[in-house]
Formats: structure tokens, C-alpha cells, sequence
């Protein structure tokens, strides 16, 4: 008797898979790779109450309880698309709204070219063994990575703390919010798998530095609270604060990877920062983040200072808000000027908030505030497509052509379609690529100078100048100078300010000017408002400034003016014959 054909081995094997898949008691459910269903098994059917045409095309969320939040789903795909394997316990809910809990593994499935096609979740209903063993409590109460108790547990325990604060006529205790500095970095760098591995040594080493009688929480990504259940005063509490960051200092063994991390933690005191749950869960989440703003690696205590900035931020965003819906921003923009023929090279275009009252908003209060609400990347777009358009504008009036330079925030310089932004909002405004220059700071960079180096080089390859703002201000490593695509130096203000007298400042400038030429580099001096200052820029060969001694920021139509007064700025160049 012959062997069977390969083609029919093939058919033979498919229906042998197709049967075994169809009986299986285990719930499969495979989707495409844009997270729709294309197959369920009878078993899935069964124990959701969904049938198969009703649940294809559709995705997964059909099944959702809500009982996870955004940042769990987003870890599980994370883990998918990177290719590896999922195994997690979720809570769906069936089509009669009862909640049943699936114990599942998901898994990529590639095809023939090594291309993901496919995602097979393969899971198994163990709702009546968690009841039978008393685990449905402990998925409610506890963080399922970590073991710690979550969030919910943690309010169940402040709550107590409270109400034995009460009954002891105001014995105090503390409330602590940690965060792991940079983290997402960390996380998208080394992978998810990693990334939970040292999420769980945190935990670890919290249990084992902190007094046994606290609560030490993980409350979401990568944040802990923990409730120390007898301080007596903010001595004892900064202390503790302080053994956490430095037992968090020590590197953390990752596999083969050893890795540092930091970490930034918020402090409130009951009875003296509030005495109800929410309102101290809301003080050390404001506490934290002052500590992060601060620079992380430390802590910070609550105080009602902070309960002041946390009212103001939030009217301010309401506020903002409001200014984007009633076209509340404008633009100004400030000349940078020759100092080798005393020429107009650039302008640089800079957002202004007036309030309906007349009230101006200083940039250094609003800016990071549309940072904090995800509104800069919209409002930067807007600065970049009204920059364009007005320079266009100036150009077809017949006035002398210049550079318009428009800085870039962290979110936006980040985005992964910036260069089409920056192309759609160049053709809309019928400006050349050449007309328009992108400053961005060396800090934003420098913590992925391999991504930034990209980026730039796209932009460069479009014809746009790059300009690095606010030098010396960052981390002013000249070695990752060679490696970026720029054009311009922009030396920071500070170093300006006290330029014709502090020796040291002025060895600095020197230097960067010295170092820019070398490299090709031009530079442009900020923040110029004496004449002392403009007389030693001359003579260390800087070629151009900016600065309100020569023409502060104005409106375009005042701009245009002021172009057309015959050598308006000539006056305060020196008398060395510039202009």
C-alpha cells in the first residue's frame, strides 16, 4: 500500500486540527492583527452566550467587564506585537451580564515570511475553581504582578486609619505616593517582560525596608502607596522617604541586564493635610508630582501651597480650554539680527495667551500646563501652520526673506508622523522647506539620541534648518554634538546675563562659539539686553543675536513696520561700522 500524497496529508492533518479544535473543552478565539474576531470555538460559544456570527468582526471588548483599566489591555497587546506570549487571568462578562473569570494564554502566530498574522487566545473558564478557593477576593484586593494589596485595599485600610485617628483625638500618620522616575523608558526599552520583572522586585524591596505594620499598595503602572500607620511628625516621615530612594538607588539584576533606576515620592500627613480618604489619596498624588517636577530622585511634602497651585492648575485648565475654543492665542515674533552685516536672519515665532479680560498669561505658566493636558501637540501644530502662513505672507508683500524658526515640544518631537505634520502644514501655506527652521533643546534628545538623530536627519532631508535652543542649559555633552544634524547653536540666556562681567561665563561662550565654527555650526546669542554684552558677542566672532536690546517680541503687522524703518536697530549696533 502506497504512502498517502502530500496534499492529502495536508487535508487530512487540517481536518484532524479542525475537529480537535472544534471539541476542545478549552475557549479558542484567534483574531487579525487589527484585533478583530475571525474564529471561535463551540466552548467560546458556549460560555460567553455569544455565537459565532454574532461575535465575528467584532473585537474582544465584546466580552469586557470593565473590571481592568487601560494600562492592563495595553501591557497584554505590548507583550503581542513584540511577539512574545500572554498569559493572564481575565475578568469578561457573558452575555447575561455575569461575570466569569478565564484563565487564557495569547499567543502570535506568524506566517511562512516571520510576519505576524494572527493572535490565538486559548483559555479556560476557572470562575468556579477561584470561588471554590477563595480567590475572587484576592483578585478584588490585590495587584495580580506584585502580590501588594491594589488601590482599592489600600482606600479600605485608609479608610480604618481614619476613623482610629478619630477615636484617638488626631493620632497621626503618613501617606506616601511613589513613583519609579522614567519607568516608560525603561519599560519600552528592555520590554514588558522585564519591565514587570522590576516592578516586582520594587515590591520587594519595599516590603523588606519599610516597618511591617505598613501598607504598601501598588496603585497603578508604576506607582506604589504605602500608609505608615504611626508618624509622629515629618522628621520621621521624610526619613523613611529618603531609605526608600536610596534602597531603590541600587541596581536591579533584570536577567542579564543590570539596571538603575530612580524613584520620586510625595508625602501627606493626616490629621494636618486632611482627614477623608480622597482628599489625602489627592494630596499625595500632588505631592509626587511636585517631587517629579522637581527633578525626581526626592521627595515632597504636601502643604497647602500645593492645595493652592492644584485649585489654580485646575481652574488654568479650564481656562485653556476655553482659550482654544474662543482663538485666545496669538503669535509674536522677535528679529535675530546679523552681527556680521547687521541684517534680519530670522524671526522667531512665540505663542501668547491675552485673556478675554485683557489679561496677558506669562508662557513659562501656560506652556507646561498644556504640556501636563496632552493639548501642547495641537496648539504646537497651530503655531506651526499660522508661523508658516504669516511668513508666506511676508514673503508675497515683497519684504527681504528670512528664516522663521518655531520650537518643538518633547510630545511633538516625538510624534511618529511630525514630518508629515510639518510637510502638510509647509504645503498649505505654499512655503519653501527652506523658509522654516524647527529648534528643539539638547535635553529632549539625549535620552534616545538614536531616534532623535533620525528624526532630524528626515527633517534636514526635507530642506528644514535645525537649530538646538537654550544650549548649555541641559546636559551640555559635546560629544553627542558630532552625532546630530543640525545647523544652529543657540546659547542659552543664562549664560548671556552676566557675560561682560563673570570670567567664567564668558570662557563658556567663547568656547561654544569656538567649538560650533569648527564643527560648521553657526550661533546665535539669546536673551541680549546691554551693550556690554553685544560688544564682547562682536568680538568672540558670534554671528548673530537676539535679544530685546535690539527688538523684542511684536506682532506681525508691527514687525512688517519696523522692517521698513530704514536700519531701525542700526543705532544699537556698535560703532564699529556693522550697518
Amino acid at each position: 500500500m502506497s504512502a498517502p500524497e502530500p496534499e492529502q496529508q495536508f487535508q487530512d492533518s487540517y481536518r484532524l486540527f479542525t475537529e480537535i479544535v472544534q471539541q476542545t473543552a478549552d475557549l479558542v478565539l484567534v483574531t487579525n492583527t487589527q484585533g478583530y474576531i475571525v474564529y471561535v470555538n463551540p466552548a467560546w460559544e458556549k460560555c460567553t452566550g455569544y455565537s459565532k456570527t454574532e461575535a465575528l468582526e467584532q473585537r474582544p471588548s465584546l466580552i469586557s467587564s470593565g473590571k481592568h483599566d487601560k494600562a492592563f489591555f495595553e501591557r497584554i497587546w505590548q507583550t503581542l506585537v513584540s511577539g512574545q506570549s500572554a498569559q493572564e487571568i481575565v475578568i469578561n462578562k457573558n452575555r447575561s451580564g455575569e461575570l466569569f473569570y478565564e484563565e487564557k494564554t495569547l499567543t502570535p502566530v506568524r506566517n511562512e515570511q516571520n510576519q505576524i498574522v494572527y493572535f490565538v487566545s486559548i483559555g479556560k473558564d476557572i470562575t468556579r475553581q477561584l470561588q471554590q478557593e477563595d480567590k475572587l477576593t484576592y483578585l478584588t484586593h490585590y495587584d495580580a504582578l506584585t502580590g501588594l494589596p491594589n488601590r482599592s485595599l489600600l482606600a479600605d485600610r485608609l479608610d480604618q486609619r481614619l476613623k482610629e485617628a478619630q477615636e484617638e483625638e488626631g493620632s497621626p500618620f503618613a501617606l506616601l505616593c511613589l513613583g519609579l522616575d522614567r519607568f516608560k523608558t525603561i519599560n519600552e526599552s528592555l520590554g514588558n517582560r522585564l519591565g514587570d520583572q522590576l516592578l516586582k522586585q520594587t515590591a520587594q524591596r519595599l516590603q523588606s525596608c519599610l516597618p511591617k505594620d505598613a501598607t504598601i499598595s501598588r496603585s497603578s503602572g508604576d506607582e506604589f502607596l504605602i500608609l505608615l500607620q504611626s508618624i509622629k511628625n515629618t522628621r520621621a516621615a521624610a526619613y523613611i522617604a529618603h531609605k526608600i530612594i536610596h534602597e531603590l538607588e541600587r541596581p536591579f539584576e533584570l536577567g542579564e541586564t543590570e539596571t538603575y533606576i530612580t524613584a520620586s515620592v510625595g508625602i501627606t500627613l493626616s490629621p494636618h493635610d486632611g482627614n477623608t480618604t480622597d482628599q489625602l489619596l489627592s494630596n499625595a498624588d500632588i505631592a509626587l508630582h511636585r517631587a517629579k517636577q522637581a527633578g525626581g530622585q526626592s521627595y515632597h511634602f504636601f502643604t497647602d501651597e500645593l492645595t493652592k497651585e492644584a485649585v489654580n492648575r485646575f481652574q488654568m485648565e479650564n481656562q485653556l480650554r476655553q482659550a482654544l475654543l474662543h482663538k485666545e492665542f496669538y503669535l509674536e515674533y522677535q528679529p535675530r539680527i546679523s552681527l556680521v552685516d547687521g541684517s534680519v536672519r530670522g524671526v522667531e515665532a512665540l505663542i501668547r495667551w491675552q485673556k478675554p479680560d485683557g489679561t496677558r498669561v506669562s508662557p513659562a505658566e501656560f506652556i507646561p500646563q498644556l504640556e501636563e493636558m496632552g493639548l501642547i501637540t495641537s496648539v504646537g501644530e497651530w503655531v506651526l501652520h499660522t508661523a508658516c502662513i504669516q511668513t508666506r505672507i511676508w514673503q508675497q508683500a515683497g519684504l527681504p526673506e528670512f528664516k522663521v524658526s518655531v520650537n518643538l515640544s518633547a510630545k511633538q518631537f516625538m510624534q511618529k508622523d511630525l514630518c508629515q505634520i510639518v510637510d502638510k502644514c509647509l504645503n498649505h501655506a505654499d512655503l519653501d522647506a527652506g523658509s522654516l527652521e524647527l529648534e528643539v533643546t539638547e535635553s529632549l534628545m539625549i535620552e534616545d539620541l538614536d531616534t532623535s538623530v533620525r528624526m532630524l536627519q528626515n527633517l534636514k532631508d526635507m530642506g528644514i534648518s535645525i537649530a538646538i535652543d537654550d544650549f548649555g542649559a541641559g546636559y551640555s555633552s559635546l560629544g553627542y554634538l558630532k552625532h546630530l544634524p543640525v545647523d544652529t547653536l543657540k546659547i542659552d540666556k543664562g549664560f548671556i546675563d552676566d557675560l561682560a562681567t563673570d570670567v567664567a561665563d564668558a570662557a563658556i561662550v567663547q568656547a561654544v562659539i569656538s567649538m560650533a565654527h569648527r564643527m560648521g555650526l553657526e550661533v546665535t546669542a539669546e536673551g541680549v539686553e546691554e551693550p556690554d554684552q553685544l560688544d564682547l558677542l562682536v568680538s568672540l566672532g558670534c554671528e548673530e543675536v537676539q535679544g530685546f536690546y535690539l527688538a523684542r517680541p511684536m506682532l506681525a503687522k508691527r514687525l512688517e513696520d519696523w522692517l521698513l524703518e530704514p536700519k531701525a536697530y542700526s543705532k544699537h549696533l556698535l560703532p564699529n561700522g556693522l550697518c
